[in-house]
């Protein structure tokens, strides 16, 4: 009996599946979630008796629920695109309108028609008077972050042009986060803003989502943020917040009338912006003070670097590696320190990786092995003379 049921299961999670793919295919949005839609979140019941049970009826009733499942999966898709504020003058987060002209830019509201505007975040903070807003211009720069509800983001935005499937809910500015620049894309400074949005779709169910609105100082994509540094400053406070509007949405969908009121969703976001501010200044001191203490470490001769020479004298071509991101030469020593040289022979750092690390940073492209001119003639520029501090 349990085989022939598990059997049936097969037959029905099967069916099920080419059902989603066949409605998928003929849906003129289903480019948009195709590769990314892992999971469809049904709710439909099984009548076992009456008019109800009849298979035809059954096929119609899933076809339907099926059919808003992935219509809304689509809908969010459009409004939705990381990176990118909704145009409502468009209809979409993909138009010229929907990004920021430079890094130091974040979102300040919606014009009347419907358009994003975007200012420098200095200038924002300079009209505001914040008391910070000096320290902005210094090296490291100051860390400021401002939060902005519905009613402020909306305040231009004329009703004839606002579309009514997606909701911006609040906001939280931030900048400057300090990043690695390259040669022409000046000040090494970043400012990020953090949306908190809802997608409303044909059943009128609301989906929640954080979006994160930047560009990199080369005009790139915050996608390529990994590649300047080994780790993503806002990544620990945004997975917080994401995680708090699901369970909002997840409230909501459970809650009684009252709870899906518009002025209650306004003051739960605005909890977790603020909450995710906080967690965005936290995280940014402890950057900080991490900096410090690996300085302090440095001059106290705790750190790695003041072992380089004496890996150098015995490092092999062979073993040198060059790391793809900073293009660097990465030269392994004893008790797993590694120290990062320019082709010039310049120390940048040194660090210390387990042997499972720099396998992993192997296998995933980030380090390869160098040629062997470029090891020997690193080789040859540090034994020839003792290299350059970082």
């Amino acid at each position: 009996m349990e085989d022939r049921v598990k059997a049936l299961g097969e037959i029905a999670a099967d069916v099920l599946q080419r059902m989603a793919r066949e409605m998928l295919s003929r849906k003129a949005g289903g480019h948009l979630v195709e590769a990314s839609l892992r999971a469809l979140d049904l709710s439909l019941p099984l009548e076992l008796r009456g008019p109800g049970a009849d298979p035809a009826a059954v096929a119609c009733a899933l076809a339907a629920e099926l059919d808003r499942v992935i219509d809304d999966a689509i809908l969010e898709a459009a409004l939705f695109r990381p990176a990118h504020a909704f145009c409502h003058r468009c209809g979409a987060a993909t138009c010229e309108h929907s990004e920021p002209p430079s890094a130091r830019h974040v979102f300040v509201g919606y014009a009347p028609t419907g358009t994003p505007r975007w200012e420098d975040f200095a200038q924002v903070c300079l009209d505001l008077r914040h008391p910070e807003v000096d320290r902005l211009y210094e090296d490291p720069p100051a860390f400021v972050t401002l939060v902005d509800d519905a009613a402020a983001l909306r305040s231009r935005l004329l009703g004839a042009f606002e579309a009514p499937a997606y909701e911006l809910l609040g906001q939280v500015r931030a900048g400057f986060f300090p990043i690695r620049t390259r040669e022409g894309e000046g000040r090494g400074v970043l400012a990020v803003t953090f949306q908190a949005a809802g997608a409303r779709g044909r059943s009128g169910r609301l989906r929640l989502g954080l979006n994160i609105l930047g560009r990199m100082p080369g005009g790139g994509p915050l996608d390529l943020l990994w590649e300047r540094g080994r780790e993503v400053p806002w990544s620990r406070a945004v997975r917080w917040a994401q995680a708090a509007l699901a369970t909002v949405e997840r409230g909501r969908r459970r809650g009684t009338p009252g709870d899906r009121s518009r002025e209650d969703l306004e003051r739960r976001v605005d909890g977790i912006l603020r909450g995710l501010a906080r967690r965005l200044e936290r995280d940014h001191r402890s950057r900080s003070r991490r900096t410090l203490h690996a300085e302090e470490r440095h001059l106290s001769g705790e750190r790695p670097t003041r072992k380089a020479l004496d890996d150098i004298r015995g490092a092999n071509a062979e073993e040198i590696l060059f790391d793809e991101r900073n293009g660097t030469l990465v030269v392994p020593g004893e008790r797993g320190r590694v120290h990062f040289f320019t082709p010039e022979g310049r120390l940048v750092s040194s660090v210390r990786y387990s042997r499972d690390a720099i396998e992993r940073k192997r296998k995933l492209g980030l380090w390869r092995g160098a040629s062997r001119p470029e090891a020997e003639a690193l080789l040859i520029v540090l034994r020839g003379a003792a290299p350059a501090g970082p």
